[in-house]
């Protein structure tokens, strides 16, 4: 208990430092969250084309959809806010030697490293949009507002949470071999993008390997499924194991390939 409140008390300095250096520089705030709010035009098309044709996809309503799209795009900020700098970092950490500085840290080396910095300025605009669509969609589809359903769907989304950490840590630590990751950053870009629409919208084996193999379906359809009844009780399971199972992956890699990096001064 005491190491976990050391651990939160420097969590929060690093976010009380991150918010005042990126308020120093607000013109850069407001354009990163212009760029955002583009890109959230963009995405939320196909869910303006469905509400002006009224089509159900799957037996989705557009207002299903538009609590999915909400989910996707809440999910992005909150990866936005906590993890995409960081996991970015690293491969420059590697390459530059700065790594060398963050192992003389009296913390745990993969808590400075992965989660030191926390943006404002991409994850803003995705975080209010994103619950906002939720809001609108659950209240449209006349699901009730009960202590169960919402701190059940705070739940989803703060296992989610875990759970996006963890399998999108996997793909940063190839760095430490290869330096730079830019292709397979892109890759787990590209399938965290089919997320933003219900995995029952594709294929059997698309949906097992979004499931079990790379479980970023997880992450922002299990909330809404809970929100709206539609979650199997046997997911429920593989919701509760898979962020630990993945939390223990990823660690066992990262202590893999800190055994496989080379230091600057050596």
């Amino acid at each position: 208990m005491k190491t976990l409140k050391k651990y939160a008390y420097i969590y929060l300095i690093f976010v009380k430092n991150c918010f005042i250096s990126q308020m120093e520089y607000r013109i850069n705030f407001l354009f990163a969250n212009t760029i955002e709010l583009a890109y959230l035009c963009i995405k939320l098309i196909y869910v303006l084309v469905a509400f002006r044709v009224g089509v159900v996809i799957n037996g989705y309503t557009p207002d299903a959809l538009l609590m999915y799209v909400g989910s996707f795009t809440m999910m992005t900020g909150f990866y936005c806010l906590f993890f995409y700098s960081n996991f970015m970092m690293l491969s420059n950490h590697i390459r530059d030697g700065t790594l060398d500085m963050l192992i003389t840290k009296p913390v745990s080396l993969q808590f400075i490293a992965t989660l030191r910095r926390i943006d404002f300025g991409y994850s803003f605009t995705n975080v209010v949009a994103g619950v906002a669509m939720i809001v609108i969609g659950w209240t449209r589809m006349g699901i009730p507002v009960t202590p169960v359903k919402v701190f059940g769907f705070i739940a989803f989304i703060f296992v989610g949470i875990v759970l996006k950490y963890a399998i999108f840590l996997i793909p940063s630590l190839i760095s430490f071999w290869t330096v730079n990751t830019t292709a397979v950053n892109q890759v787990s870009t590209a399938i965290w993008d089919m997320n933003h629409v219900p995995m029952n919208i594709y294929g059997r084996s698309v949906q097992q390997a979004g499931m079990f193999l790379f479980p970023v379906f997880i992450i922002t359809n299990f909330s809404p499924l809970y929100a709206m009844d539609k979650l199997d009780a046997s997911y429920v399971i593989w919701f509760i194991v898979a962020p630990i199972l993945f939390l223990f992956i990823s660690r066992k890699l990262w202590n893999v390939a800190i055994r496989s990096y080379t230091s600057a001064s050596s």
